[in-house]
């Protein structure tokens, strides 16, 4: 929800009048900008933090069970996708924008942009999505192979968004309002209309020269979020007495061996006697109950109040947490679990500003020991 909340500030601010279409889980969070909102359906919320799905972000199983679960996901899927649809044409209905500012997952902005001809943008915190690029495939599809495996990746990724999600989850929709929509249409929209708006930075990812102009990369996205969220008294102490501690966080990211992780991750703090602040957040990492002295957990930080004031940072690789961490200028060490987080861990390798660390299923005592070392030795 970041970027948007943080794109729809500054707007409000420019003088518009910004609503927001979340899941209902995200009202409160909503309304720390807008007081319109337009709430869509809690199921898919629940449905990512369903055992199923967690499942498949932790890399628990085999990838052939993995495989399974999610074929048996897509029944469960389908329904959901149908009323989000709905939720969102309500949205649109009832508030009638003059533009949509759109997550690619979206459907019904896609329909309205083609059919009603509605101003519409997708904001996007991670490239490789929609325009190619010729040294990383798109997200959905792991390491950088040849450059013709790249780019063909992409239009297998626009063959599922067209066919699978826009004219698959949204058939039921486009049936009763008796809408015709055909696959060459959207894929001339994709490829030629809609506008995208990356919202990362340019220093850690630059923009290819064969991009159309409809593709744009501005900046990172984020709200100052030390104004709704303040930190406790006892992380306050404990940065009083540690300075320059270590950060550690997994974010929303589950594992399969979480207790191993919290307590490996405890055992090597201790053997090199390091100050650190730990975020368990939703569960990646668990850990022991008597901790040394010299080590803090948190369960939810404001990051523009913490990042500043520790020595590096080891984290999961979402786009928001590696971008937090450039902009204060500390090194990172990333430990990716899915999706993009592979991506972001390269750039920073790249970009030698970081470490690409091991993926979390192969998770070890003595590789989280060396990536500790190599972070602590690396130049700040």
């Amino acid at each position: 929800m970041e970027p948007f909340l943080a794109k729809g500030e500054g707007l409000i601010k420019e003088g518009h009048e910004v609503a927001f279409c979340f899941p209902v889980q995200f009202k409160s969070l909503a309304h720390e900008v807008s007081p319109l909102f337009y709430p869509q359906d809690k199921c898919f919320i629940e449905l990512i933090d369903s055992p199923e799905v967690r499942k498949i972000i932790g890399q628990v199983g085999s990838g052939w069970s993995r495989i399974q679960t999610m074929l048996k996901l897509m029944k469960h899927t389908k329904p959901i996708q149908q009323q989000m649809i709905r939720d969102q044409h309500h949205a649109v209905s009832s508030f009638n924008p003059d533009k949509i500012i759109s997550h690619i997952k979206c459907i019904y902005p896609i329909i309205s942009a083609i059919r009603d001809h509605r101003n519409v943008e997708i904001l996007s915190p991670m490239p490789c999505l929609i325009h190619p690029v010729e040294d990383e495939p798109h997200i959905g599809f792991g390491s950088p192979g040849p450059k013709w495996w790249n780019l063909f990746t992409y239009r297998l990724a626009e063959r599922a968004l067209i066919h699978q999600s826009i004219l698959g989850y949204g058939k039921s929709f486009l049936k009763e309002n008796g809408i015709q929509l055909t696959s060459k249409e959207l894929k001339m929209y994709f490829n030629e209309t809609v506008k995208v708006e990356y919202a990362i930075s340019s220093d850690l990812f630059a923009r290819p020269h064969y991009w159309p102009k409809q593709a744009m990369i501005t900046q990172f996205r984020e709200r100052i979020k030390i104004k709704h969220q303040r930190p406790t008294e006892s992380l306050e102490s404990f940065l009083n007495e540690h300075t320059n501690p270590i950060f550690i966080t997994f974010g929303s990211m589950v594992n399969s061996q979480p207790k191993v992780v919290g307590r490996d991750i405890v055992d090597v703090l201790s053997q090199f006697n390091q100050a650190a602040i730990i975020n368990t957040s939703w569960g990646g990492i668990e850990l022991p109950e008597n901790l040394p002295k010299f080590i803090h957990q948190v369960t939810e930080v404001p990051y523009d109040y913490l990042i500043p004031k520790v020595s590096s940072v080891i984290h999961h690789g979402g786009s928001g947490t590696t971008h937090s961490v450039f902009r204060c200028g500390k090194p990172q060490a990333i430990i990716p679990h899915i999706g993009d987080q592979f991506f972001w861990a390269r750039q920073i390798d790249k970009k030698q500003i970081g470490i690409a660390g091991f993926p979390i299923k192969k998770w070890s005592k003595q590789g989280f020991t060396e990536l500790f070392k190599r972070l602590t030795e690396y130049p700040k």
